[in-house]
């Protein structure tokens, strides 16, 4: 009897244990033999459990076993009941955590400052389609987390979930003909609405998107960037992975800017009335005197100019007129444009100058220790709080002049590290790639890139004085396609659209900027998933039990 008792009770376990591994992976064809085994399982569960009552029934330790009996019932009846509390606590609670990178990343400074200067309420709609489609719910759940992490810096940001399939009247006053498989997000505030489409391998809510289609649709107007031509300018249009210029165009254009290619007529020389920035990204030659007196004036009146140079071996002038560009900015703004190539011999491209903060390699440097935070200046808007790194490859010196006009304030942004200097014989530079530090030439740490500020002498409608601004950058290569959009290289992004913001007034776009890096999900197949919670349960659960036998066995074979 005690053996049959014994079997009965093994294959029990056995065929409930195998039910349940199987229920657990869904085997095709195998599920009627799972709920077969389960049953059979039960009933031999059951008959075991009778056998065992009889067996105790008339025998000494029958009172003991039910007094245990009755308190084991008990405690499992009072655990079962904690267990339901447990559950409906859990199922109600309604909290998760995204370990991913993605997910433990903040929000970028600049989406943090645009989103506490909103002053108006936006609302964000996101459509998804009901799909089983594992990424469309990833890229519906890291929306939402993301978004509900915007919210925590204001509440005038509003958040909806719809679905375009029942929603159709929604779409319609959106002016919504069609939305993405993979999710659409759309964003508006008054009049003013902007369209995010996710698409790709990986799709989702990238911040970058959201903060420039934020900073869109809380404009009241789209200042306008002109591009000058004619001087062989780095094109805007030219989308060259490397050399082009198109990478620019793209960032201003997200960030809400309308942008336009101007040339300045010789025989009508004027920049744009409604022209706000004016933009000189690499001129290989210098400018006409009719140029500068049509740009000198488009300052006067309030203008704008960002002027990116590349060294220059010589200057490139009509016949008979002497360089222009150089001597108008010292004389009209107090900046000095050297005609030299800022190197070191400190390693293996000497023309290669790397920026970052930290006081290290300036340590021994006295001036300036209270103004700047490695290479970049503290206090000024642009790289204020800069933590980006820079990589210019070819750079020339840009300083403040000795003498600065009354009228005008100029900051040096950008320096190079103490072991750099200014070299100015770069005809034997470039021929032999060598340079002999000079006592004349600029030491280091040399100034790269200035701001200035220019107040006129005219008022505006309000009677104040008019203000100009302007930077000029000793480098332009950073600029372009190849380097602006370097995942390694932020500081160019930022420290350019900065640039741009400042000269604009435009304070709220004035920071770091989402790097728009994010990890892949991991999307993992039916098997996988039933393998991972096999593995973390019902095997984990069955090794116990089965050392458990194990041990019984052993210990009633050698008591």
């Amino acid at each position: 009897m005690q053996t049959l008792r014994m079997i009965t009770g093994l294959l029990a376990l056995v065929a409930v244990a195998v039910a349940v591994n199987l229920l657990v992976w869904q085997a095709a064809g195998l599920m009627s033999l799972a709920w077969g085994l389960l049953l059979t399982g039960a009933v031999l569960g059951m008959v075991w459990v009778l056998m065992v009552v009889f067996g105790l029934a008339g025998s000494a330790g029958w009172e003991g076993w039910a007094a245990g009996g009755v308190n084991a019932a008990l405690s499992t009846l009072f655990f079962l009941g904690i267990c339901m509390v447990l559950y409906v606590f859990m199922s109600s609670w309604n909290a998760s955590w995204d370990l991913t990178q993605e997910g433990r990343r903040k929000l970028a400074p600049q989406t943090v400052q645009v989103l506490q200067s909103m002053s108006q309420e936006v609302e964000v709609f996101c459509l998804f389609l009901r799909v089983d489609d594992e990424l469309v719910w990833i890229a519906q759940d890291k929306t939402l987390r993301f978004l509900e992490q915007c919210q925590g810096y204001n509440p005038l940001l509003k958040v909806e979930v719809l679905d375009p399939q029942v929603e159709m009247h929604r779409l319609e006053a959106m002016n919504l003909t069609r939305v993405s498989t993979q999710g659409t997000v759309v964003i508006r505030a008054g009049s003013r609405q902007r369209v995010i489409t996710l698409s790709g391998a990986s799709p989702r809510l990238e911040e970058r998107d959201f903060t420039n289609a934020l900073i869109n649709v809380l404009r009241d107007r789209e200042p306008k960037v002109c591009f000058l031509t004619g001087h062989q300018e780095r094109d805007v249009t030219n989308d060259d992975p490397q050399s082009g210029g198109s990478a620019l165009a793209n960032l201003l254009a997200g960030e809400s800017y309308i942008l336009e290619r101007i040339a300045i007529k010789i025989s009508d020389p004027e920049v744009p009335q409604d022209c706000d920035i004016l933009v000189i990204n690499n001129p290989l030659g210098d400018l006409h005197a009719q140029e500068l007196k049509a740009i000198d004036a488009y300052l006067e009146r309030g203008g704008r100019l960002l002027l990116l140079l590349e060294p220059w071996k010589s200057v490139t002038t009509a016949a008979g007129q002497s360089e222009q560009m150089r001597p108008w900015l010292e004389e009209r703004f107090g900046i000095v444009v050297g005609s030299d190539m800022v190197i070191t011999k400190d390693q293996k491209r000497i023309w290669q100058v790397e920026l970052r903060n930290g006081d290290g390699p300036f340590a021994d440097v006295e001036e300036g220790f209270m103004e700047y935070n490695g290479s970049f200046h503290k206090e000024h808007g642009i790289t204020r709080g800069f933590d980006g790194v820079m990589l210019l490859q070819t750079v020339r010196s840009v300083s403040r002049a000795p003498k600065v006009p009354g009228n005008v304030v100029v900051t040096e942004l950008l320096r190079s590290t103490p072991k750099f200097w200014a070299e100015t014989d770069l005809d034997t530079l470039q021929e032999k790639g060598e340079a002999i530090q000079h006592t004349e030439e600029k030491s280091g740490p040399v100034s790269l890139g200035v701001a200035a500020v220019r107040q006129s002498e005219s008022v505006d409608e309000t009677g104040q004085p008019i203000v100009s601004r302007v930077v000029v950058m000793g480098d332009a290569d950073f600029a372009s396609n190849g380097q602006l959009l370097s995942a390694e290289l932020p500081g160019h992004l930022n420290f350019l659209l900065n640039s741009v913001a400042w000269l604009g007034e435009r304070q709220d776009l004035i920071a770091i900027r989402p790097s728009g890096k994010s990890d892949p999900p991991l999307v993992l197949s039916q098997g996988e998933e039933r393998a991972i919670v096999w593995v973390s349960t019902l095997l984990t659960l069955q090794l116990v039990i089965a050392a458990g036998l194990v041990v019984y066995v052993l210990r009633r074979k050698y008591r």
